[in-house]
């Protein structure tokens, strides 16, 4: 591969912009230290595309072709299922699913977020 990046960053260079990051934690309404998380991580979800479709990324030119097609058919896993947290609450999420989690996680992580979100009376 002659691949100056990890394919996942060609990807998110180009999504990025999309990204609807809010100016508080959904958690706990922190305003400082944001992270944006996507329930499906984009690494998990670019590496399982990749594979099934079959497509080989050998160049640069290869990832840059690819990812428009991705983020098509990935929209609502790139966009709608992601979540602003706090660097606090980012970071236990990735303590209890793992720092690459699983995609099969992706409704358990939306539910605990969602948990936590009432303890700190959010809704």
């Amino acid at each position: 591969m002659n691949l100056k990046r990890d394919l996942v960053k060609y990807v998110r260079d180009k999504a990025k912009s999309r990204y609807r990051k809010n100016n508080k934690c959904y958690i706990c309404g922190e305003t400082e230290n944001l992270d944006f998380h996507h329930f499906f991580g984009l690494t998990e979800l670019l590496d399982h595309w990749i594979q099934k479709q079959g497509i080989k990324v050998e160049t640069e030119e290869d990832i840059l072709s690819a990812r428009e097609i991705f983020i098509e058919k990935h929209e609502k896993e790139l966009y709608d299922e992601a979540v602003t947290l706090c660097h606090m609450h980012h970071l236990r999420l990735h303590s209890i699913y793992g720092k690459r989690p699983k995609l099969v996680t992706a409704m358990k992580q939306k539910r605990w977020v969602e948990k936590q979100r009432v303890k700190y009376g959010m809704v």
